[in-house]
C-alpha cells in the first residue's frame, strides 16, 4: 500500500513538472514570436544544417538589423540571395569595400567551401544576436491551428491526470485518517459526539507522522480529524444535567 501511494505521489509530481515545463516552453514561444518583433528584431527558424554545430537544424535565432559599416568578419548574418531571394544564415569570412558599398563573402560553418559569390551588404537582413536550439520546431507548431490544438490537448491531458492522481491521494489520506482517529464515522467522515474521548493522546507531532510513513496530505488530514475529535470531546461541547435536591 505504501509503495502504491509513493508511486502515485511521484507520478503526480512528475506530471506537475511536465505541465509547468509545457507552460514555460509555450510562453517562450509566444515571447519570441510576438514580443521580440516589438523591439525591432526578428525571429527566424533555421531550416538547414549548414551552420552546425554553432546553430543546428530547427533552432530559432533572433536577428537585429545593423548598418553596413558594422558588419565584420566572424558575424553570423541572415541574408537574401538568389533569384528567389531565399533567406539563409551564414558566417562572414571576408569583407570587401568597393565604391558601390560594402560586399561580404559568407560560408556555413559545416560547409567545406565558401559561398561562390560576394553579397552586397544591402542583402543582409540582420546579424544574429541569439540562437536557441530546437525552439524553431515549437514556433512552427504554434504557427498552425493543428499545432495549437495539439498543445492545448496535451496541457488538458496532463492537468486532468494530475487532478485524478491528487484525488486518489486525498481519498487514501481520508481512509487512513478514519482508520487512525477514534471517534470518526466511516460513513460520513465526521466525529460522533456521543462517543467517549479516546484514552490515547491524539496530539501527535509531525515527526511522528512522518516516521509512520504518511504523506503530507495524510498528515494534514490526520491532524484536522484529531482537532475535530478533541473539540467534540471537550466538556463545553455538551451541557451537564444538574439534579436539584429534593
Amino acid at each position: 500500500m505504501r509503495i502504491l501511494a509513493a508511486a502515485t505521489a511521484g507520478l503526480r509530481r512528475f506530471l506537475d513538472l511536465l505541465l509547468i515545463g509545457l507552460v514555460v516552453i509555450v510562453l517562450v514561444g509566444i515571447l519570441l514570436a510576438k514580443l521580440v518583433p516589438l523591439t525591432g528584431r526578428q525571429t527566424i527558424i533555421v531550416g538547414g544544417s549548414s551552420m552546425e554545430p554553432a546553430i543546428g537544424l530547427g533552432a530559432a535565432i533572433v536577428i537585429r538589423p545593423v548598418p553596413a559599416e558594422a558588419l565584420a568578419v566572424g558575424d553570423v548574418v541572415t541574408l537574401h540571395a538568389g533569384e528567389k531571394s531565399a533567406i539563409y544564415t551564414h558566417r562572414i569570412i571576408e569583407v570587401v569595400d568597393r565604391p558601390d558599398g560594402r560586399w561580404i563573402r559568407t560560408q556555413g560553418d559545416a560547409n567545406a567551401h565558401p559561398d561562390p559569390t560576394l553579397i552586397h551588404s544591402s542583402a543582409v537582413v540582420g546579424r544574429t544576436e541569439l540562437a536557441i536550439p530546437l525552439v524553431g520546431y515549437l514556433l512552427a507548431l504554434l504557427s498552425i491551428p493543428t499545432g495549437v490544438l495539439f498543445l492545448v490537448g496535451l496541457a488538458a491531458t496532463l492537468l486532468a491526470s494530475a487532478w485524478l492522481l491528487e484525488s486518489l491521494e486525498l481519498e487514501r489520506a481520508t481512509t487512513v485518517t478514519m482508520a487512525l482517529v477514534p471517534g470518526t464515522d466511516r460513513g460520513q467522515g465526521e466525529p460522533i459526539a456521543v462517543r467517549q474521548p479516546a484514552p490515547l493522546d491524539l496530539a501527535v507531532d509531525a515527526g511522528a507522522l512522518r516516521s509512520a510513513g504518511l504523506s503530507r496530505a495524510e498528515q494534514l488530514a490526520y491532524m484536522q480529524a484529531s482537532r475535530q475529535h478533541r473539540n467534540s470531546s471537550m466538556p463545553g461541547g455538551s451541557r451537564p444535567i444538574t439534579r436539584r435536591p429534593g
